[in-house]
This record gives C-alpha cells, sequence and structure tokens, in this order.
C-alpha cells in the first residue's frame, strides 16, 4: 500500500487495483461492455479499467481509490458485525435454552 491519500484511506497498489479488476472480470463474469460509469459524455466501461490503471489517468487514481474505501468499509462492517455478535451471544452460549422474558432474573422459572 502506498502512503494515505483522498480522506486519509491508504490507497490500494496500481497492480492490486488491476488483479480486482481482473477477478472482476474474469472470476465474477462481468461483461466488459457493461457501463462502469458516466459522467455527461465520458463514459468508462469495465474492458477500459485496466488500461486506466495502467496509464495512472486521474479515473485510473479515482478507481484506486474506490477500491481502498470499498476494502475500508468491508472490514468495517465485519469488525462491526463480529462485535455485534459478541455483545449478543446465542441461546446456545447462554447454557441451551432460550430465556423466559416474563422471568424477572432471566432464567426459565421452574414448575
Amino acid at each position: 500500500m502506498e502512503p494515505q491519500d483522498l480522506d486519509g484511506i491508504p490507497l490500494v497498489s496500481k497492480e492490486e487495483a488491476i488483479a480486482e479488476v481482473r477477478r472482476w472480470l474474469e472470476a465474477e463474469k462481468v461483461d466488459p461492455e457493461r457501463v462502469f460509469t458516466q459522467t455527461g459524455d465520458q463514459v468508462i466501461r469495465y474492458k477500459d479499467l485496466v488500461a486506466h490503471l495502467e496509464q495512472d489517468t486521474p479515473d485510473g487514481t479515482l478507481l484506486r481509490f474506490a477500491i481502498s474505501r470499498g476494502r475500508v468499509m468491508k472490514s468495517e462492517r465485519s469488525r462491526t458485525l463480529q462485535h455485534l455478535l459478541h455483545i449478543a451471544p446465542s441461546p446456545a452460549a447462554r447454557g441451551g435454552q432460550p430465556a423466559d422474558p416474563t422471568s424477572s432474573d432471566g432464567t426459565t422459572p421452574s414448575a
């Protein structure tokens, strides 16, 4: 990774970004003719992304930022989900039986 850029997010390397785009095209079978983004008259298709990255165009830099930001957001979501799962353990983790909501101490009343 390179030094932090744009919003303090460390940018993925050009090689990592190219590998990610190739994964989209090959593993995820994204149609290379599909429009990736469009602004006014400018249209960038998936097949053009590797060239933008290789040539260090402004669009390539923006794509590296988007991939980098996406990775950070995915990792934060995963970390948050793990934290939430840790806070609220399953009934099995609490002893195997769900608590009776009518019981004041959270245990199942005995008969």
